[in-house]
């Protein structure tokens, strides 16, 4: 596989070998890699937990649970001038 980076790219990676971070480019690469794992894990841990909330609200909902759309909506709004009202 042959991989073209930018110069600002290359930089980095001289820089980092350079502040003796990294034995190598491929140590380097490999930080990097394992970085984009992590976060990509990350990710999905959150995907999946959205969804087990949405559908735990979904079936609050479904036994009438719920609280109405207007009520959530007229307590932001209150909220929202009370901290108005605190900044004059």
């Amino acid at each position: 596989m042959n991989i073209i980076l930018k110069p600002e790219q290359e930089q980095f990676i001289k820089k980092q070998l350079d502040q003796g971070r990294f034995p190598n480019v491929e140590a380097v690469i490999n930080q990097a890699l394992e970085l984009l794992q992590e976060k990509q894990r990350e990710y999905e841990d959150w995907v999946e937990d959205v969804k087990i909330k949405v559908n735990e609200a979904a079936a609050e909902l479904e036994r009438g649970e719920g609280v109405p759309l207007e009520t959530v909506v007229e307590q932001i709004q209150a909220r929202f001038r009370h901290v108005r009202e605190d900044k004059k």
